[in-house]
């Protein structure tokens, strides 16, 4: 590789999730791929490249493409970039590899770095295709990396939290240490070009990086750690004005937006006082909230009508094993709660736990369908990097690693009370079950949000099908039968 410059083009993709995993496929068929939220750590990336010098820089995000597929025009910019930056989750590793390996094949000289949770937890096997991988937290890593790439890219070592090639070896530099809440808040802003901002109907924000808990599935406490830190109010105000004519809808990505109740608050009150709300804002958060009543009318305040909340059960032994903090009674106590307080609530289910059972499911589909407004329910995913892989690996219980999979939709791990077959037939019949039109029209009538939740109505009738019965699934429910 000839040296880089600042004015060298650099290209950051982030691939949509496609049929099987194959670039250039057609999309999934799930929610995710439905909805028109832009790329999480792409923007951000952009600025602070640009804000450093860089001068050709530009971003490709799942929007930018005709239903997965890349077009010419981006192919020729990947193809012909000096760097090519990936950002990957596992389900769309498959993918992002090819690419990788593409450009390789187009441009030797070229340098591939490659960031986000697969690249983190699986960095010897994105190192085979990829040439660097930034691991964890990339924003300051990136901008110590690409201005050491301009000077001297052969002495790497001292650069924390990367991995990368020299030679035939694989090197693993130490890990870099969490941004601070006062360097969170020093970044730039992420950087949206006219069309993707017209493309995007949901916005998103970021105020805090963090959890406390340590739930078996989970990685985010292996990338953010366990302690919270929060942007301060007048930058997440700031980030609020600048996005304001984008999207219908506003989702906070945090992965506990209610975690410091007086921090949430302030920066709720100065939402209001600067009419910064928009017509439906989501936000992730747990059952802890029902606690908190004067953040309740706060958040009701502020428009934020719609919880997504991690529920994962109702059965006590499995929410042991997914060591979530929480029983089952509190779980149904404080969905209640929020319900009668008027908010509109997304519940995500994990099902085929240690405890679960074809009894215990047959309570929690009856438990939802009258206490939730919509619900996702997954498998257990066995994440690389999560708690549940190490365990899932070692004895043996892992299916497949078709990572294209992994995205809570299908089960890829052997249950304990079901063959896998059953548990994925168990799975399809409850997500029928609740968006049944007769279920769906029920629910209307006494939801808070009753043009939501119409619009949810019709998409699972019109597409609900697809969601289950793709070709990707279907050929994954014959492999089922084969293991089972």
């Amino acid at each position: 590789m000839k040296k880089l410059t600042k004015q060298s083009p650099v290209t950051l993709v982030e691939l949509p999730a496609t049929q099987y995993g194959i670039l250039n496929r057609e999309i999934s068929f799930d929610i995710y791929s439905k909805s028109k939220m832009p790329a999480r750590a792409l923007p951000v990336l952009e600025s602070i490249l640009k804000a450093d010098g860089f001068s050709d820089v530009k971003s490709i995000c799942p929007l930018d493409g005709e239903n997965g597929k890349l077009s010419p025009e981006n192919q020729n910019r990947i193809y012909n970039s000096k760097v090519l930056g990936i950002s990957s989750i596992t389900r769309t590793s498959p993918q992002s590899l090819e690419l990788a390996r593409n450009y390789k094949l187009v441009n030797p000289n070229g340098m591939i770095i490659a960031g986000g949770p697969d690249p983190t937890f699986r960095t010897e096997d994105w190192l085979r295709d990829v040439d660097i991988v930034v691991k964890g937290e990339g924003e300051k890593t990136i901008l110590e990396l690409m201005e050491r790439l301009t000077q001297d890219y052969e002495n790497l070592n001292d650069i924390d939290g990367i991995g990368f090639k020299k030679g035939k070896e694989i090197e693993i530099t130490k890990p870099r240490k969490l941004l601070t809440s006062e360097e969170l808040s020093q970044l730039p802003h992420p950087f949206y070009n006219p069309k993707i901002r017209q493309e995007i109907t949901t916005g998103v924000v970021e105020t805090s990086r963090g959890c406390p808990n340590d739930c078996e599935f989970c990685t985010v406490t292996k990338i953010y750690g366990r302690r919270y830190r929060t942007k301060s109010i007048d930058y997440v105000i700031e980030e609020l004005k600048r996005t304001k004519d984008i999207g219908e809808y506003l989702f906070f990505t945090d992965d506990n937006f209610t975690a410091i109740p007086n921090y949430t608050i302030k920066l709720l009150e100065a939402m209001i006082e600067k009419n910064l709300n928009k017509k439906y804002s989501l936000v992730q958060t747990t059952i802890k909230l029902a606690d908190k009543p004067k953040l309740m009318d706060v958040l009701k305040t502020s428009r934020i009508n719609a919880l997504c909340i991690g529920i994962e059960s109702i059965n006590n032994v499995t929410l042991q094993n997914y060591k979530k903090p929480y029983t089952a009674e509190q779980n149904k106590t404080a969905i209640k709660t929020l319900k009668e307080a008027g908010f509109w609530i997304h519940g995500m289910m994990m099902l085929g736990g240690e405890g679960d059972t074809p009894e215990t499911l047959k309570e929690t589909s009856e438990w939802i369908n009258n206490n939730l407004d919509t619900v996702q329910l997954f498998a257990p995913i066995p994440i690389p990097g999560s708690s549940l892989f190490n365990k899932m690996q070692e004895q043996g219980r892992i299916l497949t690693k078709d990572y294209s999979l992994y995205d809570g939709q299908h089960v890829i791990s052997r249950p304990t009370n079901f063959t896998p077959y059953e548990l994925q037939k168990t799975i399809y019949n409850m997500y029928e079950d609740f968006y049944s039109v007769k279920n769906s029209w029920k629910r209307l009538k006494h939801s808070p949000n009753k043009t939501f939740s119409f619009e949810i109505l019709a998409y699972t009738q019109i597409r609900g099908r697809k969601m289950l019965y793709n070709p990707q699934s279907n050929r994954h429910l014959e492999f089922l039968k084969s293991v089972s």
